[in-house]
């Protein structure tokens, strides 16, 4: 192998990780407690609630899914599909003795319905205590 071959080699390399990070770093990911399938969102006053398949009451039917993975979320509020990914998140938590509540407020860019793309800016507030999570778009 000469040495040009091997400098190609090392640039290529070097160029390929260098992109592998970058696309890592655009990527956020979601806040682990509110990663999972949650069942049956019901909306009042704005606020959509949604809560784990286990604390699902009528034999535990999830109607409606909020899913919500590492690198994105997606679900149905009031008859309009959201699919997101989230651009930047800011974290917090409120402990008092009966449990930790989880915030999160979530910039993000979401399709709706048969939209094709990056899609829209929104931002929503996410908050988890126990086996719910409270969802309200701002």
């Amino acid at each position: 192998m000469t040495i040009r071959t091997l400098l190609r080699l090392t640039c290529a390399a070097a160029i390929a990780v260098a992109c592998s990070q970058a696309h890592a770093a655009q990527l956020k990911q979601m806040p682990i407690d509110f990663v999972g399938e949650w069942c049956n969102g019901e909306t009042f006053e704005g606020q959509t609630n949604w809560k784990l398949p286990s604390w699902v009451e009528e034999d535990g039917k999830c109607t409606n899914i909020l899913s919500v993975t590492k690198y994105d979320f997606s679900m149905v509020i009031d008859k309009k599909s959201f699919s997101c990914m989230p651009d930047a998140i800011r974290q917090n938590q409120d402990t008092a003795p009966s449990g930790t509540a989880y915030l999160a407020t979530i910039n993000a860019h979401c399709t709706t319905g048969q939209e094709s793309g990056r899609g829209k800016p929104a931002t929503f507030e996410f908050e988890r205590y126990k086996g719910n999570i409270y969802i309200k778009q701002k």
